[in-house]
């Protein structure tokens, strides 16, 4: 399918669409487009709108003001290309340049939520200040599993759980502390990603 013709003004306004759709999720005001281009009268701006809608680029609700949708949203980029292992004082990996590395099993579910770390207390699972959690909201674990709590007074906590017998012991974040049981207590989630950006 070719892409349809556009004036400079059109292109200009569809990109100004575009980018508030796609960096806050809601399309600009008739106001807001006419403010950003000058465009005094909002029947000069809803000319624009009326022929972008007409060349396919764009959908309209009638009477809601931010109802302005793309008809070919841009879909998340959710994989890299991968160019191999590298172990320091190799030569750098020559490989496939369709090979990719796909991320989308940490951004694909409605169950996957993301938490910021702050403090150093999880440093014994290479963890540190920074670092955003990628927490899937489940109130089951596994022995061994990083889990998101919460304890009986209404604190979170980050900790390594294990099953026995009819208690739970939570993994101290540090190895020489004693491990501490409890009866019960809330899972909010398991960790299942660490993004980590310098």
């Amino acid at each position: 399918m070719t892409k349809p013709s556009l004036t400079s003004r059109q292109q200009e306004i569809y990109d100004f669409l575009r980018e508030k759709i796609v960096t806050r999720g809601y399309g600009p005001t008739v106001r807001e487009i006419g403010l950003q281009f000058e465009i005094k009268s909002p029947n000069g701006v809803m000319c624009h709108l009326k022929a972008l809608e007409k060349k396919g680029m764009i959908s309209r609700e009638s009477h809601m003001s931010r109802a302005i949708q793309l008809s070919n949203p841009p879909q998340p980029m959710t994989e890299l290309p991968f160019v191999g292992a590298l172990e320091v004082g190799e030569v750098f990996p020559t490989t496939n340049p369709d090979d990719r590395l796909d991320f989308s099993g940490l951004f694909n579910s409605a169950e996957l939520c993301c938490l910021r770390i702050r403090g150093n207390g999880l440093q014994s699972d290479q963890i540190v200040e920074g670092d955003a959690l990628i927490v899937h909201r489940q109130p089951t674990f596994r022995d061994g599993d990083l889990a998101v709590v919460v304890y009986d007074d209404g604190t979170t906590g980050v900790r390594r759980l294990y099953q026995e017998s009819h208690r739970i012991r939570l993994e101290s974040e540090r190895k020489s502390d004693n491990p501490q049981f409890v009866n019960r207590i809330v899972v909010i989630g398991i960790v299942v990603g660490v993004i980590r950006q310098f």
